[in-house]
């Protein structure tokens, strides 16, 4: 870390400048983060390196499409076109700041900042997940093609990289796994709420027989394992709402059935509304990294019922906010459901526990404070060993 000039009269120790932290991320959820990290003084410059012209983008495109969704996302996103066009708005970007930055954070690892570059400032990535050469269970498809690529590329990134900001354990297990050369450079940092953020609140909300899902991602959310289990707990419990707030127009059969409402999109207050009056959070997913809707349950001291995979497992399991179960457990939705909204001590022991793990451990204030410690750690012993 670079030190302020000191006067000559002067006999205190000199005191370091502030770090100087240039974000780069083309992810609309990173602004949480750049907020916290703001807050604490360090941020110099954000930088959108995703501002791509519109030829550049129509021709990768068109030059990686696939009739899958997925595939050609992930096609798109290592295409040669955009990788470069990635890096060269990056260097530009720096090279306009007036006042050189310390080091860089990247939100993701689809691309190395400075490859070719000898003398660029030390970088970390903020991930969610990294490429395994296998697919996952439950995991979006990537062809086996795709995948060699899109690995091959996180491993030259995480090879320069100073250090792997996971958001959740799950993350850098995975990340262990798919790249074990990375393992002196892992950290778990953590993730925060989005779109709600109720920990500021008193709680005292009037709770209906609700349970809650929100999600755009409809099967890969679990949302058909939803209406399977809201059958089995509306026999029990008559008058429970299983409300679904979210859009996917990928599938046909999300329609109003029985006790479950689908709601469409809801956002702000309306949407903060109906975190204050359910009784249960329920995210049934196939497959989730770090799931933020999760977080912002939490937020409103709602206990938690969800599959017993990604990060969801680290919020739930011995945390006493809710029950973790296997993947399409119908049977074993419905009894913690059930639960939950017979006995009254257990969820709001549950809800109370879930908003305490989430006030000390799952707000951004707290991750950019993670962040920050291990970015200055690295720094301070780079410039031991110069």
């Amino acid at each position: 870390m670079v030190l302020t000039p000191r006067s000559p009269e002067a006999d205190a120790e000199p005191c370091p400048r502030p770090l100087a932290l240039g974000i780069a991320t083309n992810e609309p959820r990173s602004r949480y983060l750049v907020e916290a990290l703001r807050a604490l003084g360090v941020v110099q410059a954000v930088w959108d390196f995703d501002r791509i012209d519109a030829t550049t983008k129509l021709v990768a495109a068109a030059l990686s499409f696939h009739p899958i969704r997925s595939e050609w996302w992930g096609r798109y996103q290592l295409h040669s076109r955009i990788q470069a066009r990635r890096r060269a708005n990056l260097r530009a970007s720096i090279e306009r700041e007036n006042r050189p930055i310390d080091a860089l954070l990247c939100w993701g690892s689809w691309f190395h900042p400075f490859r070719d570059l000898v003398d660029g400032p030390p970088y970390f990535n903020y991930i969610d997940q990294s490429r395994s050469l296998a697919p996952l269970e439950g995991e979006p498809h990537a062809s086996s093609r795709g995948r060699r690529r899109s690995h091959a590329l996180q491993a030259e990134t995480y090879r320069d990289s100073s250090g792997i900001l996971c958001m959740s354990e799950w993350a850098r297990a995975q990340t262990l796994d798919a790249h074990p050369s990375t393992s002196a450079r892992l950290h778990t940092v953590g993730w925060g709420p989005c779109a709600v953020d109720l920990s500021a609140e008193d709680h005292e909300y009037p709770r209906e027989n609700i349970v809650l899902h929100v999600s755009n991602d409809f099967r890969r959310k679990g949302v058909d394992f939803l209406m399977a289990t809201a059958e089995l707990v509306a026999r029990r419990v008559p008058d429970v709402q299983f409300l679904v707030v979210g859009e996917d127009s990928r599938v046909t059969w999300a329609r109003d059935s029985g006790p479950v409402r689908f709601l469409g999109t809801r956002r702000g207050e309306e949407l903060a509304s109906l975190f204050r009056r359910a009784k249960v959070f329920f995210l049934p997913h196939r497959f989730d990294r770090s799931p933020h809707v999760l977080v912002e349950a939490m937020s409103a001291g709602l206990p938690l019922v969800a599959s017993a995979q990604g990060g969801a497992v680290e919020l739930i399991v011995n945390r006493g906010t809710g029950a973790c179960v296997r993947v399409g457990d119908i049977d074993g939705y419905a009894t913690a459901i059930l639960q939950l909204l017979q006995d009254e001590p257990l969820r709001q022991m549950q809800g109370a526990a879930a908003l305490r793990v989430m006030r000390a451990n799952y707000q951004w204030s707290t991750v950019a404070g993670r962040i920050l410690a291990i970015i200055e750690s690295v720094q301070k012993a780079r410039k031991t060993h110069q």
